[in-house]
């Protein structure tokens, strides 16, 4: 057991293109984790577990694992994990290029309203953000560490618009930030508004194919920087239980 968690948190980053076998560990083991932490509860009812990868102006790649609930006809309530490899990221303002990045969060969903083709919900999702890099001096030698975790909260609208029996089109705007609260308390990133974009398919199986895409200006890092942000992301829904799967598609970032 000693060995396997040293194993674990062994990262040896040799290019920005270049991912160690500890990263890919680290991400095995989180969906790991999500998988049993599921196979606890029972799947009934419109229960959905999204997988999806995607890229954005921060990562050269990140994937995603999300668990849906649909509580009532209104409420949804999920849980999502998302591994990332980080492009041009933040610790205490200053970028870093490579290592990972991780956030944990719950999504909530409230419908407001719904009429003939158009529905209105109600977005927000809380988390928990950490990222790091081993050797931070670029001297390939283990002998500095930087690390951080952050608070991150998302609220927003979404629109969805049903162009027939299997496309959606979705559209809306969230407001993103990230706190950073270690190393140091500051603001890593602010979006004043992001604005969202996607699509997705409902196949005969009831299973969702989805493409979604996010855009907005940003405030991150020194202030001179992310002054802009993006991400687009591509995924599958599988649906569980009885009902069909909702083919309304929550943002993540």
């Amino acid at each position: 057991m000693t060995k396997s968690i040293q194993v674990l948190f062994r990262f040896s980053f040799k290019t920005s293109k270049q991912i160690s076998n500890t990263q890919n560990s680290i991400l095995f083991f989180v969906v790991f984790c999500f998988l049993s932490l599921f196979s606890t509860i029972k799947l009934s009812g419109q229960s959905m577990v999204d997988l999806s990868v995607g890229t954005s102006h921060q990562d050269n790649y990140f994937t995603n694992f999300a668990y849906r609930y649909q509580v009532s006809n209104k409420f949804r309530i999920g849980l999502e994990a998302q591994y990332g490899v980080p492009k041009y990221r933040f610790i205490d303002a200053k970028p870093i290029r490579e290592g990972y990045s991780s956030t944990f969060s719950v999504p909530l969903t409230v419908r407001l309203y719904e009429k003939g083709q158009i529905r209105l919900d109600l977005y927000a999702k809380t988390g928990l953000r950490i990222q790091g890099i081993l050797d931070p001096d670029n001297n390939d030698k283990r002998d500095s560490t930087l690390s951080s975790a952050g608070f991150a909260f998302e609220p927003g609208l979404i629109v969805t618009v049903k162009l027939n029996d299997k496309i959606n089109f979705q559209s809306g705007v969230t407001f993103p930030l990230v706190y950073q609260t270690s190393p140091t308390q500051i603001f890593e990133n602010i979006y004043p508004g992001m604005l969202h974009a996607g699509f997705n398919f409902k196949s005969k199986k009831n299973s969702i194919l989805f493409i979604k895409s996010l855009f907005g200006p940003g405030a991150g890092g020194n202030g001179d920087t992310q002054k802009f942000g993006w991400s687009i992301q591509t995924g599958i829904r599988l649906p569980f239980g009885s009902k069909p799967s909702s083919s309304f598609i929550e943002p993540s970032f």
